[in-house]
């Protein structure tokens, strides 16, 4: 299993439903950012291919694509362990007036 880090406006990442961000306002703030694409499915190739539903903002970083998924009132990368990844991260979470926080409650 992953670690997880999360986009939120919470005190907790677990509590985003009390201060969430909404799927709207995620859809207008990524439709100005052309390294961004939004999908209802993400899926894997590998021996083996994975589709996975959901509300998904995908990042293009390099030759590697990024899946922020959209669920609860926030914004989760699994296994975002790249300086880069948490970096994106956290200038989107500027821009929505929010904070990076892993699984276990720590601030990026």
């Amino acid at each position: 299993m992953s670690y997880d880090i999360h986009i939120t406006r919470a005190n907790h990442w677990t509590e985003s439903t009390e201060s969430p961000i909404s799927l709207d306002e995620l859809k207008t703030l990524f439709a100005g950012k052309n390294d961004f694409e939004y999908s209802n499915i993400f899926s894997k190739s590998g021996p083996i291919q994975i589709s996975i539903s959901g509300d998904f903002f995908i990042w293009e970083a390099d030759d590697a694509l990024v899946p922020f998924r959209y669920s609860n009132g926030n914004l989760t990368v699994s296994g975002a362990d790249e300086g880069d990844v948490i970096d994106k991260m956290k200038e989107i979470a500027s821009e929505l007036n929010a904070k990076v926080q892993g699984d276990e409650g720590e601030l990026y």
